[in-house]
């Protein structure tokens, strides 16, 4: 049956099939289309850039043609700007992480120096995984498309999920840029103060920093100036890569959680409905999003484990740095908003993508309350696809809920003890020798 307005239902007409353009069945299709009831007419103040998420998302996830009307358009370029971008960010963080590793074989490793190439590599995975997923991108937000369309129709209103991705993308990256420059700031200082202290004779400035901050490759390779300015441009991309990426997590989970949120607030407004057809309806929807929330997971998972990974290990390493005396005002300022940032991305991140399993859940607590009277066969099936709730996932390993926020900081607790344990132990081992440089 197909809803036409505010109680009126037509028989709708023959469905042309084709085999070339039938969609992937998943294991919830006869579920979808028993009973199928959709909505034919558009709700007035639905506006496709405000409202669809792929055009929402488009002002900060870039891509060839990605601002089209229609997502089957999206085209992934292998000798675009963007790639030529990332190759450069990717060689790069292989160099350096090399390099760390070549010096860490030949000084040691203690708690701290291990830090570099574990950045370098975490973040570049992060980049070849962007890669991947924008190979994929033109076939997910097809699939998308098709699974919110059901919410551009009345009753349902709009929601203006751009205006909810811009101003997240704007928080976070402004919070990102503020950090880096401070991070510049400190390094140079902490450059300026060891000039000071040993009395070096300074005559290229971009030297003596560059030398300084990138002394693992410097240790390996004669300095150059272009060397330098691709160093500087790939510590950049690869910090940036690593904010995008919980970013880009938070952005995916509120596309999926906002439209739970407006199958819930439809569902508490029909308690005393027992009309099959809505029920059936709803059920349709819910099993859509279901979907919607399975082919996430399988495209989005492997940046989510690798993004909780670099995640929970920086908060393990910065616990530990929190021991640590600073030697300058500058640098505690640094490591104060360095911190806090880090905590509190990680903790957005996070709460964003639970939100998907506190929304499915609260359907189930919706359909609980409607009273035996009222029940009928489509509804008892909705009660039973959402017993279980949907989460996002790691590729199966992990699900992120609300109860991630205790096991995150049990785990921290563990291997925190495991790593002071390690620094106590390794305490001067790596360590150049003072006033190193030569100009």
């Amino acid at each position: 049956m197909i809803e036409v307005g505010f109680g009126f239902r037509m028989v709708p007409g023959p469905v042309r099939s084709s085999n070339a353009t039938r969609p992937t069945r998943s294991r919830w299709h006869w579920l979808r289309k028993r009973g199928n009831v959709t909505f034919v007419r558009p709700a007035a103040e639905i506006d496709d850039r405000k409202e669809r998420f792929y055009l929402a998302i488009a002002s900060v996830f870039p891509l060839s043609n990605i601002t089209a009307t229609d997502p089957s358009a999206f085209r992934f370029h292998y000798f675009s700007p963007y790639i030529v971008l990332s190759a450069l960010s990717i060689v790069g963080g292989l160099f350096i992480m090399a390099a760390a590793l070549v010096r860490l074989n030949r000084v040691g490793i203690n708690a701290m120096n291990i830090a570099e190439p574990i950045f370098f590599g975490m973040c570049t995975l992060l980049q070849l995984l962007f890669v991947r997923l924008a190979q994929a991108w033109r076939g997910f937000m097809v699939y998308w498309a098709e699974r919110e369309e059901m919410f551009f129709a009345r009753p349902y209103g709009a929601i203006n999920l751009r205006r909810k991705v811009i101003g997240l993308a704007v928080c976070i990256l402004t919070s990102a840029l503020v950090e880096h420059v401070v991070y510049v700031i400190n390094q140079a200082y902490n450059v300026y103060q060891e000039s000071l202290t040993c009395q070096y004779n300074v005559t290229n400035p971009l030297k003596l920093y560059g030398t300084l901050t990138f002394g693992s490759v410097y240790q390996s390779v004669p300095y150059h100036h272009l060397l330098t300015m691709y160093l500087l441009y790939t510590t950049i991309s690869l910090t940036f890569i690593w904010t995008f990426t919980d970013l880009f997590i938070m952005l995916v989970a509120t596309g999926i959680a906002c439209r739970f949120g407006q199958l819930n607030k439809r569902i508490d407004s029909n308690l005393q409905n027992g009309s099959e057809a809505f029920w059936g309806e709803m059920r349709t929807h819910f099993v859509g999003l279901i979907e919607l929330v399975e082919r996430t997971n399988r495209i989005v998972g492997p940046l989510l484990i690798a993004s909780c990974a670099n995640d929970m290990y920086f908060l393990c390493l910065q616990t530990l740095n929190a021991l640590e005396d600073k030697p300058y005002d500058i640098n505690d300022w640094y490591f104060r908003y360095s911190f806090t940032f880090l905590i509190l991305r990680t903790s957005v991140k996070l709460w964003f993508a639970a939100d998907v399993d506190e929304n499915s859940v609260r359907t189930h607590k919706l359909v609980q309350k409607i009273r035996s009277e009222h029940y009928n066969d489509e509804l008892e099936i909705l009660r039973i696809c959402s017993s279980g709730g949907v989460s996002i996932s790691g590729m199966g390993f992990f699900t992120i809920t609300r109860r991630i926020f205790l096991t995150m900081a049990g785990s921290i607790l563990t291997y925190e003890l495991v790593l002071m344990r390690f620094h106590r132990s390794s305490k001067g081992v790596g360590e150049d020798l003072p006033c190193g440089y030569i100009d």
